[in-house]
């Protein structure tokens, strides 16, 4: 029991909490993706109608995919950037 009872007070007193965690990892390299190119689209100017392959729709749903994970990382970046710094005084 007197075993149980101090574990647990060095536990809780070991425990620091912050609103900012500081990650100690290195930030990788983004890569941005490359939109696929037009050549296999074609325009009837008869009809005003648009025709691809599958693979290509599929290719710019991914691109877009690509376009809005990073937008969203370097969202997270920058909001982790203004809370370091409110955090810091600055």
């Amino acid at each position: 029991m007197a075993t149980l009872a101090i574990s647990l007070t060095l536990s809780i007193i070991a425990c620091q909490t912050s609103k900012y965690i500081d990650y100690i990892h290195e930030i990788p390299d983004v890569v941005f993706p490359t939109f696929p190119p037009p050549d296999c689209v074609t325009l009837n100017d008869e009809t005003e109608i648009v025709s691809m392959p599958l693979w290509y729709w599929r290719a710019i749903a991914n691109y877009k995919i690509d376009v809005d994970a990073i937008e969203s990382y370097f969202d997270r970046l920058r909001e982790k950037k203004n809370l370091k710094e409110l955090n810091n005084g600055n």
